[in-house]
């Protein structure tokens, strides 16, 4: 009689099973109703995907340094406090997703509907600036735009940062 409990046995069956939940899995993500969860999704797009299913316009590089330059909009850094302290694209004003209906409040100040707005947050990975544009707009905010490459995108340009030490 064979010894069911050899180690080679054991490793073997545990292979089978891995194998086999792997293949299950695959099977039940495919066949589910609603659609199942991209495997191979580029996670970098995620961001600037959903914005442009939002209707929020994506702003370049390149509009977001002239905006700066010119005074045209007003940019909206929607890091949270210490990030915002340690350096931001110039002449942009903090308004941390954390607190933003207290930041709101003093926003408003400074705001018409009317105005472009440009928010922004630390790179293509950060959904707090998308966030920050959609509640902004649902205040009634107009023109409302989204910088996706943030303050990693304005560090790689070699742009100087304001209030950075």
């Amino acid at each position: 009689m064979k010894d069911s409990r050899k180690p080679g046995n054991l490793w073997t069956r545990a292979l089978f099973l891995v194998i086999a939940g792997g293949l299950t899995g695959l099977l039940v993500n495919a066949l589910r109703p609603a659609g199942g969860i991209e495997l191979f999704y580029p996670w970098s797009m995620r961001v600037e995907a959903r914005a442009m299913a939002e209707d929020i316009p994506i702003v370049s590089l390149e509009q977001v340094r002239e905006a700066t330059e010119t005074g045209s909009h007003m940019l909206i850094d929607a890091r949270i406090d210490t990030e915002y302290q340690s350096g931001t694209i110039p002449g942009s004003l903090s308004a941390p997703l954390s607190r933003i209906d207290e930041v709101f409040l003093e926003l408003a100040m400074f705001v018409i509907p009317e105005d472009q707005l440009i928010t922004f947050c630390s790179g293509p990975d950060c959904d707090e600036a998308l966030m920050l544009a959609l509640y902004l707009r649902d205040q009634g905010m107009e023109n409302v735009s989204l910088f996706v490459g943030g303050i990693e995108e304005w560090l790689a340009a070699d742009l100087p940062l304001e209030g950075a030490p």
